[in-house]
């Protein structure tokens, strides 16, 4: 379980940088990813909510870890559903009305949620 949070820590860490320092490349590997599908990326939502949730025991702090999981299985379920193209209208907004700051800033917190997490492993 703790090479489940490892991995996620890195995976946040580096996306986090990448934000920071690559914005626009980001910004087309963000566009590229939307292209496989919302119900795609629906499945990949799921399966990151349930490896939080199977290895939130192995964290210091699993009741945020399993908040987590269970926020990552909501966001499946409505990419899934996307009632009144709710999803579509939010990456369109992300990839075509976000400024370079809001992506930077988005960078940042996903450094922090990485750093934390990582530093939450028991």
């Amino acid at each position: 379980m703790k090479m489940i949070l490892y991995a996620f820590s890195l995976l946040f860490i580096v996306s986090g940088v990448c934000m920071i320092l690559y914005t626009e490349s980001f910004r087309n590997l963000f566009r590229q990813l939307l292209q496989l599908g919302l119900r795609a990326l629906a499945v990949i939502a799921c399966i990151a909510g349930l490896l939080f949730l199977l290895a939130a025991s192995a964290s210091h702090y699993p009741w945020f870890l399993r908040a987590v999981g269970l926020l990552s299985l909501a966001e499946a379920v409505l990419l899934f559903v996307n009632p009144k193209d709710i999803m579509g209208k939010i990456y369109a907004w992300f990839l075509e009305g976000a400024s370079d700051q809001t992506y930077r800033a988005s960078g940042i917190i996903t450094v922090i949620f990485g750093t934390a997490l990582i530093s939450w492993i028991a």
